[in-house]
This record gives C-alpha cells, sequence and structure tokens, in this order.
C-alpha cells in the first residue's frame, strides 16, 4: 500500500508539473526595471515587445523581439545615458519596419519633447525626429499607421494653455510634420488626457481618452467622462464627444476597438454613484455617430477596478483584460471574454499577484491573445506576457521550428542604439498663430490696372467646428491647392492649380473690368483663405 501511495504522488507531482509547464506565462528583465507597454506579433510570426528600460536615473527606450514561445531572440535600448526616452506606443509599418513614438528630456533635463523614430527590420534606426514642444511636458501618447505610408502621432501636453491639452500630428514617412491639429477648445472642458489611437475601417481614427466635463445631473460639478474623437485622415473633425455629455456616468476610457460596422467598443472604468459604490472594469459601446449605446460593468461589485485593454476574437467575441480590487479577498488580473453585448461568456485569471499592469494585447494570426505588461517582483520591475487560446487556456508550445527575422541579410545582435542624433523639428504653430499675415494671401499692387502678384500662404489652416468641441487644423505640407479668382457676381475669372513650391502667382488683369473680385485658394474641395482685389 505504501508503494501505491508513492507512486500516485509521483504521478500527481508529474501532472502538476505539466500544468506549470503549459503556462504561457514569460518574465522579462531580470534585476532591471524592464516595462512594456505595447506588444505585437511579427511578420515572422514572433513578438515584438516595446516599452523602457531603467537603469539608475537613465531611462532608455526597449525593444525586444521574441519567438513565437515568447523566448528573447534579440533586444535593443534606444536613448542616451543619463536621459529619459521610453516608448510609449510603437506600430509594425508596412515595410516591416517598426515606428515607435515616447518623450524625451535629450535637450531640456527639467522638460520633456515628444519623440518618434523609425527602426528597420534588422532592429537599426532608419531617422529620429523630436518636436520641440512650446510646452514643457510634451510627450507621444500613441501613433498609429495613416493608410499612406505616413504617420498619425498622438501627443499630450504640447502647449500649456488649458483648452490646448490633446494634439494630433499626421507626417511622412520620414516624420515631417504634414498637419497638426489641436483639441479641446471648449473651456468647459479640464484635465483632458489622452490615452490611445485606432485606426477605423473607414480611414479614420478614433482618440481615447479622458475629461472633466460639466453635467447638468450634478449642476455645478463637472464629472469625469470618456471622449472620444473621431479624425479623418484629412484632419477633419467627424466628431468630438464625451461619452454621454448629460447622463450622469462617471466614466475614463483607456482603448478602443471598432466593429465592422464602425460602432466603438471602449475599455475602460465606470465609478458606481448608487449602491454599492466603487468603480468598476467596464465595457461601453458608442455608435458609429459618437451616440452612447450601453455601458456593462464587468464586475460589479469591485471596489477598484478597471479596464485595460480589448481585442476581437475571429468569432467577434470580446477579450478584455481587466483588474479589481473587492473588499474581501485578492487583487485580480484577469482577461474577460465577453459578446458584442457585453455579457459574460468566461474568464481567465491570469494572477492574483498586486502591482500588475497589462497595457498591450494582440490578436495573432492563429486566432491567439497575446498580452504584454510588467509587475512588481521583490522590488524590481520585471515585463511579463501571457499568450491564450480563443477559450481562454494557455497557449501550447510549438516544437516546429520557425524562422525569424530572414528579411534581415545578417544576424540581429542585442545591443543600446543612441539617439544623439535626433533631428529637432520646430513644427511652427506659434509661427502661425504669431504672424497671421502668413495664413492670408498677400496681393500686391492693390488697385491694379495691369499685372498683380498673389503670394501664397505659407500655412493652410481650417477651422473643424464640431457640436460640442472644436478644432483646428494647421497644414504645412501639401501638394498642391486651387486659386480661383471670382467677379463680385461670381463669375469665374481665373482657376489655376499650384503646386506646393510655387509662393507667387502673377495674374494678368488688364482686359478685365474695372472693379472688386474675390481671390480664394481652395483646398481639399473648401476654400481656406480668401482676399480682395481691386481692378480699377
Amino acid at each position: 500500500m505504501k508503494h501505491k501511495i508513492s507512486f500516485l504522488g509521483i504521478v500527481l507531482l508529474f501532472l502538476c508539473a505539466e500544468v506549470i509547464a503549459q503556462q504561457w506565462i514569460r518574465i522579462y528583465g531580470d534585476t532591471i526595471n524592464t516595462l512594456s507597454y505595447r506588444v505585437h506579433e511579427y511578420y515572422d510570426h514572433g513578438y515584438v515587445f516595446t516599452g523602457k528600460r531603467e537603469e539608475g536615473w537613465t531611462s532608455y527606450g526597449w525593444l525586444m523581439k521574441t519567438d513565437i514561445n515568447g523566448y528573447k531572440v534579440w533586444a535593443k535600448t534606444f536613448g542616451l545615458f543619463g536621459k529619459i526616452s521610453p516608448i510609449s506606443s510603437s506600430r509594425i509599418t508596412d515595410d516591416n519596419g517598426i515606428i515607435a513614438t515616447g518623450g524625451t528630456n535629450f535637450y531640456s533635463s527639467n522638460c520633456f519633447d515628444p519623440i518618434i523614430f523609425k527602426i528597420d527590420y534588422c532592429g537599426e534606426k532608419e531617422w529620429c525626429k523630436v518636436y520641440d514642444a512650446p510646452g514643457c511636458n510634451g510627450w507621444g501618447t500613441d501613433i498609429e499607421t495613416d493608410f499612406a505610408n505616413g504617420f498619425i502621432i498622438l501627443i499630450d501636453r504640447w502647449r500649456s494653455e488649458n483648452e490646448e491639452m490633446i494634439w494630433l500630428f499626421r507626417t511622412s514617412s520620414t516624420g515631417d510634420v504634414i498637419w497638426a491639429q489641436k483639441y479641446f477648445s471648449n473651456p468647459n472642458f479640464s484635465s483632458e488626457w489622452s490615452h490611445s489611437l485606432t485606426a477605423t475601417n473607414d480611414s479614420c481614427f478614433i482618440i481615447t481618452g479622458e475629461a472633466y466635463y460639466p453635467d447638468p445631473t450634478y449642476p455645478g460639478k463637472s464629472i469625469i467622462k470618456i471622449i472620444l474623437v473621431k479624425v479623418a485622415l484629412d484632419g477633419t473633425s467627424i466628431f468630438e464627444v464625451p461619452w454621454g455629455a448629460s447622463n450622469g456616468v462617471y466614466s475614463d476610457g483607456r482603448q478602443s476597438v471598432v466593429d465592422s460596422k464602425n460602432n466603438i467598443y471602449t475599455a475602460g472604468r465606470r465609478a458606481r454613484t448608487t449602491a454599492p459604490g466603487g468603480d468598476s472594469p467596464c465595457l461601453f459601446k458608442t455608435s458609429k455617430n459618437g451616440e452612447p449605446a450601453f455601458y456593462k460593468d464587468l464586475k460589479s461589485m469591485s471596489v477598484a477596478g478597471i479596464t485595460t485593454t480589448l481585442k476581437w476574437f475571429a468569432d467577434s467575441t470580446l477579450a478584455s483584460v481587466s483588474q479589481w480590487h473587492n473588499s474581501s479577498g485578492p487583487d485580480t488580473t484577469a482577461v474577460i471574454k465577453t459578446d458584442s453585448l457585453g455579457n459574460f461568456i468566461t474568464q481567465k485569471t491570469l494572477t492574483t499577484l498586486s502591482e500588475y499592469a497589462i497595457w498591450g494585447s494582440d490578436i495573432t494570426y492563429n486566432n491567439r491573445l497575446i498580452l504584454g505588461g510588467y509587475f512588481k517582483n521583490s522590488g524590481v520591475i520585471n515585463g511579463c506576457a501571457f499568450k491564450l487560446t480563443s477559450e481562454l487556456e494557455y497557449d501550447s508550445v510549438y516544437t516546429r521550428p520557425f524562422t525569424y527575422d530572414s528579411l534581415c541579410p545578417h544576424p540581429i545582435v542585442s545591443d543600446t542604439v543612441p539617439l544623439d542624433d535626433c533631428e529637432v523639428v520646430i513644427v511652427g504653430l506659434d509661427d502661425a498663430e504669431q504672424h497671421p499675415e502668413k495664413t492670408k494671401l498677400q496681393i500686391y499692387p492693390n488697385p491694379t490696372g495691369g499685372k498683380v502678384n498673389i503670394v501664397m500662404p505659407q500655412y493652410l489652416v481650417r477651422q473643424n467646428p464640431g457640436s460640442i468641441l472644436s478644432s483646428t487644423t494647421t497644414w504645412f505640407r501639401w501638394d498642391k491647392t486651387r486659386l480661383d479668382i471670382l467677379s463680385i457676381t461670381g463669375k469665374l475669372m481665373f482657376t489655376m492649380e499650384i503646386p506646393k513650391q510655387q509662393t507667387t502667382v502673377q495674374v494678368n488683369t488688364s482686359t478685365w473690368p474695372a472693379g472688386m473680385y474675390f481671390a480664394r485658394v481652395v483646398f481639399m474641395n473648401e476654400s481656406v483663405v480668401e482676399g480682395k482685389l481691386v481692378v480699377d
């Protein structure tokens, strides 16, 4: 009997070892603080993790490439000793490179400027731009590719004024600013903060964030609200809304995804105002037109809680990472699977240890969920990763060989890439605002009886009024515009396409009847600047 019990114990130990071995959990960083903010599947089915690595007073941007099983293939740090340059967000580019954004104090030890840099498929830096921020704490929060080989950068705190907290920059494929747009000109908003940027199916982008907004349900008070801004590729605001302007819902959002009809689903937090009070990890749905559809508390009894990431499985179910704490029991970090109405399907607890943060997620080619984050381990912050099947079971380890980094003609080594040669970009927003004549037409001689010179504007400014918010887009680069001159009766007297590099147009008015004429610059099918011309 004793031998049977011993044999049974060996079997149980073996089974327990098998269960532990099947837990797809990876820890990165050893004894150096390493934080993972984003994870993406790469072209070779490995994974790219980005974030930061802290060594004393130095905070480097950090990028690690792993194999399909999450084991490190190579890693890079980016920055300068004694400086701060973490990666807040990254994306895989169409040419299988990596574009990254964050902030840096390279040029001022007490202030930060947004930074963007491109890495090729060999892990080598192609270029780097630092946007010299007029404010003191400008930061690249998120980044997306723009459907045209360029990028859209979400920037917080570009300016220091209360009404100018959140910005979008659209750039070329090498980081040159094409247009810049600011949000929250409405003084009713305060403490605006952006968290993420999402590309939609109709070539637009959704900004997800939070702000305080006056709610008629609580006269004289401002409550925290999810803010959603939908922006077209040309910078036009489709809508700019707080989530439920007057419904009394306290909420803040972290990440959004869209369905095939461009309805928006947002991971975030709802503060419950009725018993039992507390914060719920929550799923919010918004129509494609910006109207609130519903919210669903994923944990209705939690004292504190939030949902940080959201992704679609192939069967149109949603996988969200939620974290919460009840009045009794441990802190919990789990993946919760729901249908598109927010109805609970199943849950996978990842850990009951406190001080975990999961901010990155992606769906793999074979419908797996890969997660990246960090946690505190014996006083050191380590990066971590989890990988689950669509049934929320830990994925198995793949034993067949995969070829990694096949596009690179040489082995990729782990090293530190200095960013001491970044180009400092003066975006020129202050120049456009302080010198409004550079946004107008200059016409001389005026009045004229013969040839007249029309100097094109140096910047193009488009006003985008919204139902609640309004925004202004300043264009720095464009291919061409159209110059029209019309008579006072609306007759078209002159029209010509003007390339960006042409600064002056000369028009012969000698055969025109005396009178007043109107010149206009047409850009993106609308008049963006006008001027008057008198022929005598």
